[in-house]
């Protein structure tokens, strides 16, 4: 983990002009990646983009589901998909989509407290389109999965023209 303040000093040097390999080096930056994620978290959010925040934020499910459609819909990589949704972890699309996938990602049960007929009904019809969209969502997958499958397939089937 490194503070706000080496942070900052590391991007002020790249900014100007030195090699990020240098500044790995000097600095004991193990990612390759780690000072383009830090810019890119600078560019975004300033300054505050570059803190070590302990909080966690709470996203839910809903949210979740729209940011995964999007990618899909777009063809946007997870850094492009975060950036797009402000949100500072590319990896965390990354993981609600594999728990998707997986069918693990699941909306929350937090508020079963004693509800009236009427909420209990807004609730399910709620959930049954949740999981209406998770499953339009799995199925694309596994469809694009199974096209890829078949023209790799069909790619080694393909005599070597020499």
């Amino acid at each position: 983990m490194f503070s706000a303040k080496i942070k900052q000093q590391v991007l002020s040097k790249y900014l100007q002009g030195n090699s990020s390999l240098l500044l790995m080096k000097k600095y004991d930056i193990k990612g390759s990646a780690t000072i383009y994620q830090w810019l890119t978290q600078f560019e975004i959010f300033g300054i505050q983009g570059l803190e070590n925040c302990c909080r966690k934020t709470f996203y839910d499910y809903s949210f979740k589901i729209k940011i995964i459609k999007w990618r899909q819909e777009h063809h946007a990589s997870y850094p492009v998909t975060a950036i797009h949704f402000r949100l500072k972890q590319p990896m965390m699309v990354w993981d609600w989509e594999r728990r998707l996938i997986e069918g693990r990602l699941k909306p929350s049960k937090g508020w079963s407290l004693k509800m009236t007929d009427k909420s209990k009904q807004s609730k399910t019809l709620k959930q049954l389109q949740e999981e209406n969209e998770l499953l339009r969502i799995r199925l694309a997958y596994l469809e694009k999965l199974e096209a890829l499958a078949q023209k790799k397939s069909q790619t080694k089937k393909k005599p070597a023209n020499h």
